[in-house]
């Protein structure tokens, strides 16, 4: 058509030649007119086809082209792509991503690169911190991590109960506030931990035999010493009139002095001792023991009077 299409304006123009016609030219051919004179955005050629100008096609070049023809992955309407799935772009020559990535990410040869706080082959859910580190699953944005692990990213070791809200989880293992016990601190403590002499039981001790007391360190008096006494150190201390290693006996004034038995409250002296506490010898008996006899020749004298005591070692 080149040849056969040259307006008059060109040098190659000969007028004796029925050539040229359409848009641009001052004449029309003989035979072969174009459609609509190619809508004055194209030339007419003389086979009676129209080459459009740049930006429209169509028979009569009434119709707007679109941008390399749409790559072929897409229909041209009115001068614009519209792209097949799974195409973009204003010549649908860009592979689309699922949703247009939502506007939380950018799309990059087809696939979501996400906004932070997203996720997803479209971007559409909310991501988890560290992505919960493998040990969770993520909803919602949310760890929800498996059993044995801990912490918004799941990166922490969990302690059993969580500790029953009494104590802090260190490294899986619960250190408990005071107070409590137990592998997760549900338990009450007792006491010095009873000291190894009883058991702890909702946090009072139950102490073994012949132990007592809040923690189990006192040892256990006879009896209790027959409440007539103080029990010190597992033996009794009995009031006074109380005797016996639970106190349930009467008592000898001043224990008979360690010089004799107290036999239902009174003192059994041993030789050489009397009196109510065993305090004082027998008659004829002196020294600290009363075991040494006493002999007495009174020898007088009318100056002095002067009883004289002979003893007899």
């Amino acid at each position: 058509c080149l040849l056969m299409c040259l307006c008059v304006s060109s040098p190659l123009f000969n007028p004796s030649v029925p050539s040229a016609s359409g848009a641009g030219c001052s004449i029309k051919p003989e035979m072969g007119e174009c459609p609509n004179e190619c809508s004055d955005q194209g030339r007419c050629c003389v086979n009676g086809k129209c080459v459009c100008d740049s930006g429209f096609t169509g028979a009569d070049c009434s119709e707007k082209s679109c941008p390399g023809n749409c790559n072929s992955r897409g229909r041209c309407i009115d001068g614009e792509c519209v792209c097949d799935p799974g195409f973009t772009g204003s010549d649908c020559s860009k592979k689309a991503c699922p949703d247009d990535c939502n506007n939380r990410g950018k799309c990059v040869k087809g696939k979501c690169v996400c906004n932070s706080g997203f996720t997803g082959a479209d971007c559409s859910e909310k991501s988890c911190p560290g992505n919960c580190n493998s040990r969770g699953r993520c909803i919602d944005g949310e760890c929800v991590c498996d059993d044995g692990f801990s912490g918004p990213d799941c990166s922490e070791r969990a302690c059993p109960n969580d500790c029953s809200d009494h104590g802090r989880c260190v490294d899986g293992k619960c250190v408990c506030d005071s107070g409590f016990n137990g592998a997760d601190c549900s338990e009450k403590s007792c006491p010095g931990n009873c000291n190894n002499r009883g058991r702890c039981v909702n946090g009072q001790c139950v102490c073994n035999a012949g132990f007592t007391g809040a923690d189990c360190s006192d040892r256990v008096c006879p009896n209790n010493c027959s409440n007539r006494g103080k029990c010190v150190n597992g033996k009794c201390v009995c009031d006074v009139g109380s005797a016996g290693p639970d106190c349930a006996g009467k008592g000898c004034p001043g224990n008979c002095n360690n010089k004799g038995r107290c036999v239902k409250g009174r003192c059994v002296c041993r030789r050489g001792f009397t009196g109510a506490d065993c305090s004082q010898c027998e008659d004829g008996m002196t020294g600290p023991n009363c075991d040494t006899e006493l002999y007495c020749s009174p020898a007088f004298t009318s100056e002095t009077n002067v009883v004289t005591l002979e003893h007899t070692l």
